[in-house]
């Protein structure tokens, strides 16, 4: 079946999670990506070439003989592209590159602002090999602006966004980050977005595009709600734990068993009435106490122990199904292992089987959509450092044995990283 993007080529220059993650969805839908790194500058998410035993993403916690083939962050993120290695500061790894680029659509970097630049490929330079070529350039503050040279990461994202100003119990606590940096997920979606766009004005204009992409923009686009509160209102938005500003009863509940908790939220005061009659208590439905959205916030300490006395003998799953089938917005909070055997997940192929040849078959998160005529689907498994490189070298680009042969020799490509 033939794929949306299969006609597409992009060199990706990009690291770590916000340009793989938006290179990533390109390739499920069938863009070609061919993932460039240096032997001697892997991408951060491969590890430490010499991990200490226990430490990193590894299979069984096992580093094995070729760790920077078998950490799952890289392999999750970097199925369905090729994968090369190439110094981009030799000469040789230069006129490869530039013969690369002459043949592709797109390219698109994460560094610190300037660095392709002073490699000598500058938008310009690009433009020069590849007249109507894309060229995403995403870092953390963009190519303008007084912050433009600094340099920041996922972490620091939410905290510069103000992402992490609303999270946290109490102002006595102090801020709280989420579990996952959301600048990078986001700033990703952001470039697969972009790109695609700039795809289509290509084609009616034939124009090559350069798409200045702040991850630091994006993630202040997360914060549209908040911002125009406080432009109406003058007031920071408050840390509410796992609680709503309005909905009442919203929070997350013990469970029986370790650690277990389910997510409760009452939008209305009709789902309250539903929800006293689910848990088998219709008197507080009747409480004056909780007799509308309102007295229900301004009563939450009373509340919520009438609540836990319900939920915490009781198992996440069976108090997500009789909730959810008096149409009470309900979830259980699930850990690893509850996503692995979950069968709506499983229904969905949520994980699908990658047979890697540095970790064996493990299941991994397949395609996030479902497309009626073109599905994607895990083609192939995260390249191996370097995997791709007589294909990419000898086959697409059209290069001899003895060159390909000389690149290694010199260090300028390989399968080896500096160091092993």
């Amino acid at each position: 079946m033939a794929l949306a993007l299969q006609d597409i080529r992009i060199v990706d220059l990009s690291r770590i999670w916000a340009g793989p993650y938006g290179t990533k969805l390109l390739a499920d839908m069938g863009a070609e990506i061919v993932k460039i790194e240096a032997l001697d500058r892997l991408d951060p998410h491969r590890g430490a070439v010499r991990p200490q035993a226990g430490t990193g993403n590894y299979p069984d916690g096992e580093p094995g003989h070729d760790p920077w083939n078998r950490n799952g962050w890289f392999n999750s993120l970097h199925q369905n592209k090729y994968g090369i290695t190439l110094d981009l500061s030799r000469p040789q790894g230069k006129e490869v590159f530039r013969e690369l680029i002459a043949m592709s659509d797109v390219v698109i970097e994460n560094f610190r602002r300037g660095v392709l630049d002073k490699l000598g490929f500058t938008y310009e330079e690009l433009r020069k090999i590849r007249p109507d070529i894309v060229v995403v350039s995403m870092p953390a503050f963009g190519n303008k602006g007084i912050w433009k040279d600094y340099i920041q990461y996922g972490i620091g994202q939410e905290q510069l966004a103000g992402v992490d100003s609303m999270g946290g119990y109490s102002a006595v606590e102090g801020p709280i980050k989420s579990g996952i940096n959301h600048g990078d997920p986001i700033t990703g979606s952001h470039a697969a977005g972009a790109i695609l766009a700039s795809l289509m004005y290509r084609r009616r204009t034939g124009k090559s595009v350069f798409i200045d992409l702040s991850q630091l923009d994006s993630s202040i686009s997360l914060m549209g709600e908040h911002l125009l509160d406080f432009q109406m209102s003058g007031e920071n938005p408050t840390t509410t734990g796992n609680q709503h500003d309005s909905f009442a009863p919203q929070g997350v509940f013990p469970c029986s068993g370790e650690d277990e908790w389910v997510a409760i939220s009452v939008t209305s005061d009709s789902e309250w009435q539903k929800f006293a009659e689910a848990i088998g208590h219709p008197s507080i439905g009747l409480d004056t106490r909780f007799a509308d959205s309102l007295s229900r916030k301004q009563n939450e300490s009373e509340l919520f122990p009438l609540i836990t006395e319900w939920t915490k003998n009781k198992n996440k799953f069976e108090i997500t199904n009789t909730l959810q089938t008096a149409g009470i917005p309900t979830a259980p909070v699930m850990t690893n292992e509850d996503i692995y055997d979950d069968p709506h997940y499983q229904s969905r192929s949520l994980m699908e089987i990658s047979d890697h040849p540095s970790t064996d078959i493990q299941l991994l998160p397949g395609v996030g959509w479902k497309m009626s005529k073109t599905t994607g689907a895990i083609r192939w498994h995260a390249p191996r450092l370097g995997e791709h490189n007589e294909f990419i070298f000898r086959d697409l680009v059209g290069l001899s044995n003895d060159y390909i042969a000389g690149l290694i020799n010199e260090g300028v490509s390989g399968t080896q990283p500096v160091g092993a």
